[in-house]
């Protein structure tokens, strides 16, 4: 007699194991909120500094034991092959202590970001304040505390909408969204395939788009980085190009303790009739100025991120791809609850190219 396949079980007892493991995930997800909930109540009760000592000093034991530092150090030796090895482990060493810092501090992101000694404005600020008066896309890296990198738009005046990877549990995605809506008076949007067009009204309207633009976009553009071939999402430059709105690129640089210096860049778009040329330069111009900015402080950046993993799937070009795609599409696993810009697999239905939207308006 031949043996039922688990595919062809009876409808019941595959509508009950279905549901089984639903109840299991639910209660999941609960039971990470709770201790999510445990831990950034005992954090944001602490003096700041405390906080982020505590999680450097966590961080710093536990991670290098893990694969991860293994993946850093592995990253260190392909962009950085001129420093002896030794020097390398120091920068993976005292990125995880780093990275411990900034988990600690997000839980009081509103409390770092409303005191003004913490962070340290550029010399030049009142220059970027006048550009980007009527809106701008705040194109931020994963160095320094990118948490608290809305400061200086904030400090330009510009009313800043932030764009993020959303967590799967619904529940500690609740509370930390919660956690950074005061750093975005113009609202935090999740990635998805019709946040694009949302962004470009936004900036059109003089807001300042806050998005977080070195993670790699296996579906997008090809850009070099740290002399090596890599991937990178095309949407800083396809806004800016669609609303005639500047790309600053911007990093919260650790100084010492819980204190930082702001870095701020004018990357220009060009408007000619090579669409695709003048945003992959961009993205170029965009990607050089952050490998500048963490050559200066490597240890401060997250080289756990496979940002020179090579695409096994259709590239996504500048010519083929719009705004709403390239803020739907990401490669980075959605456990991150940091704002990013990220790429992923493309809608079904591509919406209408924004820049042709813009002068239908």
């Amino acid at each position: 007699m031949p043996t039922q396949s688990a595919n062809s079980a009876p409808p019941k007892r595959r509508h009950a194991k279905r549901g089984f493991e639903r109840t299991l995930l639910g209660l999941r997800y609960r039971l990470e909120y709770v201790l999510v909930r445990v831990v950034g109540f005992g954090l944001r009760h602490i003096p700041v500094e405390m906080a982020s000592g505590l999680m450097g000093a966590i961080m710093g034991l536990v991670m290098p034991l893990t694969a991860r530092h293994a993946r850093a150090l592995e990253h260190l030796r392909f962009a950085l092959p001129e420093l002896e090895e030794a020097e390398r482990r120091s920068i993976a060493r005292r990125m995880w202590v780093h990275l411990g810092r900034v988990a600690g501090e997000s839980f009081q992101i509103d409390k770092i970001m409303a005191d003004t000694r913490r962070v340290s404005l550029p010399p030049d600020f009142d220059h970027f304040r006048e550009l980007c008066r009527d809106g701008a896309i705040n194109a931020a890296v994963h160095l320094g505390n990118w948490e608290i990198g809305g400061v200086m738009p904030r400090a330009a005046g510009l009313q800043l909408a932030g764009v993020y990877q959303p967590l799967h549990n619904p529940y500690v995605e609740r509370y930390l969204k919660s956690l950074r809506a005061s750093a975005y008076p113009a609202g935090l949007f999740a990635k998805g395939p019709k946040v694009g067009h949302t962004l470009v009204n936004l900036v059109r309207q003089g807001a300042g788009i806050g998005l977080v633009a070195d993670f790699r976009e296996m579906r997008g553009v090809g850009v070099t980085f740290f002399g090596q071939p890599a991937f990178a999402t095309p949407l800083p430059a396809m806004l800016a190009r669609a609303t005639g709105r500047p790309i600053i690129a911007g990093a919260v640089i650790r100084t010492h303790g819980v204190h930082f210096r702001g870095v701020l860049a004018h990357v220009p778009v060009k408007q000619t009739d090579d669409r695709e040329r003048d945003i992959a330069e961009a993205t170029q111009a965009l990607h050089d100025v952050y490998e500048r900015w963490i050559r200066e402080a490597p240890e401060q950046w997250m080289w756990t991120h496979r940002k020179w993993a090579r695409s096994r799937r259709r590239e996504l070009t500048v010519a083929t791809a719009e705004p709403d795609e390239a803020a739907a599409s990401s490669d980075t696993a959605p456990d991150h609850a940091e704002v990013v810009a990220p790429p992923g697999p493309l809608p079904a239905q591509s919406a209408p190219e924004p820049e042709r939207a813009a002068r239908s308006r």
